[in-house]
């Protein structure tokens, strides 16, 4: 049950700190809300869906249908956007032919695109928590990949760096005490996978060792027989 709230916490936070980072970006967040207007009128509109699968045939794309998210979960709005993104020629030929409530610009499918790459880590750790075999000693390891590779300003696009930086700030705040929840930390430093190499300082390792020696030490004691 504790692993299971945890693990909650630790989805709960990683919502804040994208849509925080990026999703609250008042750009991309317009592209989005675009794109949820074009998702919605496929829903509503058997025909409209019909021709789209038509145009992905003639496409030689696979037959995929948009996904629609719910705005209380980040990974369901990057589903919606990966969608978008991998049905673009079939959507702008759909546009050529029928009516839109709305339409996604050059720029806009930029803002689309862009957070699809930068989101996909984001996305892998998410179902990698979330999932039946999950540990928590995945989640600091996770956590230290992701601001490595925020960190990591490749030749890029300016904007993609931008929004590399923003996210990574607010990883940063919403992650602070992770090191600190000693759950986390003890799993982590006994799974032979990771022992002390993803921790963010020598420090925060050199307690989180501390903790484990107390424990040990405690256990010790109990064990111990009466009058020793």
């Amino acid at each position: 049950m504790m692993l299971d709230c945890l693990a909650f916490h630790a989805l709960h936070t990683l919502q804040l700190a994208v849509n925080e980072g990026l999703l609250a970006q008042r750009s991309v967040a317009d592209a989005v809300a675009v794109g949820r207007k074009v998702v919605g009128h496929f829903k509503h509109s058997t025909l409209s869906y019909s021709r789209l699968e038509d145009i992905q045939l003639q496409l030689n794309q696979p037959i995929k249908r948009l996904q629609q998210d719910v705005k209380t979960r980040w990974n369901s709005t990057f589903c919606t956007l990966q969608s978008l993104t991998e049905q673009k020629r079939a959507l702008g030929i759909f546009g050529s032919e029928h009516e839109l409530p709305d339409s996604l610009g050059l720029n806009q499918w930029n803002l689309l695109e862009k957070p699809v790459t930068i989101l996909t880590p984001f996305e892998e750790l998410t179902r990698q928590v979330s999932s039946s075999d999950a540990s928590a000693s995945d989640v600091i390891p996770a956590i230290t990949v992701l601001q490595r590779l925020l960190s990591k300003e490749a030749d890029e696009e300016p904007g993609i760096n931008t929004m590399k930086r923003t996210l990574l700030t607010a990883v940063q705040k919403r992650f602070a005490d992770v090191e600190q929840i000693q759950l986390f930390s003890t799993a982590t430093l006994l799974d032979p996978r990771y022992k002390d190499r993803f921790f963010s300082s020598s420090s925060t390792a050199e307690n989180a060792k501390e903790k484990v020696m107390q424990e040990l030490q405690k256990i010790s004691g109990r064990d111990r027989p009466t009058g020793e």
